[in-house]
């Protein structure tokens, strides 16, 4: 099948739809050669396609979608290893983050930014972001539980990290990090 070049991504919810169920399965194969996880493959395809919807009016392409769609791919694959490089040498760095009293401090700051940041979310854009991200649930079983289409729950996910970026700026990487390595909030 080709691919013929287009001028911006379909704003459509339904050409959309269309768009990502042609692309997604390509992309997530693409994906596994830098990731070799296929959970973390699908995850990161469906931010990729997250950030796509959220600014497709504003992207505006000169190849063709699918070639777009390799390198916005590709580009978010190595992003993602590089940062996990990052958390790794960080995390052999410090055996535990919160082993001192300075740092059990530190952590209950964050921890009370982190709550605030929540309340901010709306209720049902809340709900999704901490299935995902505090249970571990897939975007396609957040949709499924809810009765929510994939990119409601796509849309939902990408308010959120927006408002969670917006409020808790330079501390969102730690958070992460703390999530992986320090266990729950």
């Amino acid at each position: 099948m080709t691919t013929s070049l287009i001028r911006s991504i379909p704003s459509d919810e339904k050409e959309f739809e269309a768009f990502f169920n042609l692309h997604y399965p390509v992309m997530v194969g693409f994906a596994m050669n830098y990731l070799k996880d296929k959970d973390q493959a699908e995850e990161l395809v469906q931010d990729v396609f997250t950030n796509v919807w959220i600014k497709a009016e504003t992207i505006t392409i000169s190849t063709s979608a699918k070639s777009y769609l390799f390198t916005a791919t590709r580009n978010a694959c190595l992003n993602f290893l590089k940062h996990q490089k990052i958390e790794m040498a960080y995390a052999n760095q410090y055996e535990s983050p919160l082993s001192q009293t300075a740092n059990e401090l530190e952590y209950d700051e964050l921890v009370g930014r982190l709550e605030k940041a929540l309340d901010k979310i709306p209720e049902k854009c809340r709900e999704i972001f901490e299935l995902n991200r505090f249970e571990g649930k897939r975007y396609k079983e957040i949709a499924e539980e809810l009765n929510l289409s994939l990119k409601t729950v796509e849309n939902q996910m990408g308010k959120a990290l927006k408002i969670l970026r917006n409020e808790l700026g330079d501390y969102l990487p730690l958070i992460l990090w703390l999530w992986l390595y320090g266990g729950k909030f």
